[in-house]
């Protein structure tokens, strides 16, 4: 007797790959990497042995995720895509992709947080339009880690303190001081 659902291939989704913590969720959006799709965003922080004292930012040696969970997936939806009903389908939705194309990324030399956003469009999107944004994302994960072009955390923020873009100049609103945005009444 044949018990599936659907022809998808199965996967599986435990709870320790589960990113939970609200550090590790701002850790993802402000040291690492964004991929964009039709309807969703995917940000990603690559980390490893080498990155370890940068991605723990002081924090106990215990925190930083086993070899076991060198990929944690996470998923914020905003309230302002709906109702509660609505936020939650798509993160079903898009769990279920992600079930079922986490295999791309296991093996990989570095372990990685992931975060997926999903846009408005996702609530009227087929679901094999969901799989193959999440398969494509996961793709250029999993191709950032073994290319190895990827900076440091803490060469990425010096960089923001210093006013440098990705290019390394200087940004030429960095140093302008701030203008008077109001306007002076007419003279009667």
């Amino acid at each position: 007797m044949d018990t599936r659902v659907s022809d998808t291939p199965q996967g599986r989704f435990p709870k320790s790959t589960h990113l939970l913590k609200h550090s590790d969720f701002q850790r993802v959006y402000q040291q690492g990497h964004r991929h964009f799709s039709g309807d969703m965003t995917v940000f990603y922080l690559l980390w490893g042995p080498q990155q370890a004292c940068s991605w723990l930012d002081g924090a106990a040696a215990g925190e930083m995720p086993s070899e076991a969970q060198s990929v944690r997936v996470g998923f914020t939806v905003p309230r302002s895509l709906g109702g509660a009903v609505e936020r939650n389908r798509m993160r079903r939705r898009t769990r279920e992709a992600v079930r079922h194309n986490l295999n791309l990324l296991n093996g990989m030399s570095a372990g990685v947080d992931v975060v997926i956003n999903p846009k408005k469009g996702l609530l009227e999107a087929e679901f094999a339009q969901i799989s193959r944004e999440i398969e494509r994302a996961f793709q250029v994960v999993r191709r950032a880690c073994e290319s190895g072009a990827k900076q440091s955390g803490a060469a990425r923020s010096s960089a923001k303190k210093s006013g440098a873009t990705k290019s390394g100049v200087k940004s030429s609103t960095a140093n302008k001081p701030a203008t008077n945005t109001k306007r002076e009444a007419p003279p009667q």
